[in-house]
């Protein structure tokens, strides 16, 4: 019976019965522009490609990754008034453990994430006169959480609505040497995911 125990554990945890085993791929993009004329405006784009692999029916790992890049344009009415773009570049790549709220059969099919994330956020200042430089960057292992829910178009279509959140990287000092509050950043997100 012992020399059997091991042969039946190991059919137990990699049987396809005790786990789901399928995958879900999701993509989104996200784009907004705000103006008043060609000189003061702001573009925001971002990308999101995510692989989940379910292991039990409600519970996934899902592993992400985003870029985003944000322009500032400002120029003041007036002679000798200079154009000057603030970009702030974005990226993030994180494990997730997501946790859906209902089977995956289901019409709705809210869910709760959380896990950790890489990020790496850089901003730059360009104008006419000195070019683009490196104002600030952030980089560093992050925690983060989410919440959201996929709506059923077909068996392996849905649509995926979500908000994320993660804090900033650790940077414990400000130029004038106090300390630095942790700052949440956050994401509505909207896409498409297929179940494989």
């Amino acid at each position: 019976m012992l020399k059997v125990a091991p042969f039946a554990l190991a059919l137990l945890v990699f049987s396809t019965s005790a786990f789901a085993g399928f995958l879900e791929i999701g993509a989104s993009v996200n784009y907004r522009r705000n103006s008043i004329d060609e000189n003061n405006y702001s573009d925001t784009t971002s990308y999101t490609g995510s692989m989940s692999y379910y292991f039990w029916d409600r519970s996934a790992i899902e592993f992400s990754y985003t870029y985003g890049l944000g322009k500032l344009s400002t120029k003041a009415d007036g002679v000798g008034e200079i154009q000057r773009i603030q970009i702030a570049q974005f990226s993030m790549t994180s494990a997730d453990l997501v946790l859906s709220l209902a089977g995956k059969e289901d019409l709705i099919q809210p869910y709760l994430k959380f896990g950790a994330g890489y990020v790496d956020k850089s901003i730059f200042l360009e104008d006419e006169l000195t070019g683009r430089r490196l104002i600030k960057t952030q980089t560093g292992i992050v925690p983060s959480a989410g919440v959201g829910l996929k709506i059923l178009l077909s068996k392996s279509l849905s649509l995926k609505l979500g908000v994320d959140a993660w804090t900033s990287p650790p940077d414990d000092k400000n130029a004038d040497g106090s300390d630095r509050k942790d700052s949440i950043d956050y994401a509505g997100r909207a896409g498409l995911s297929w179940m494989f």
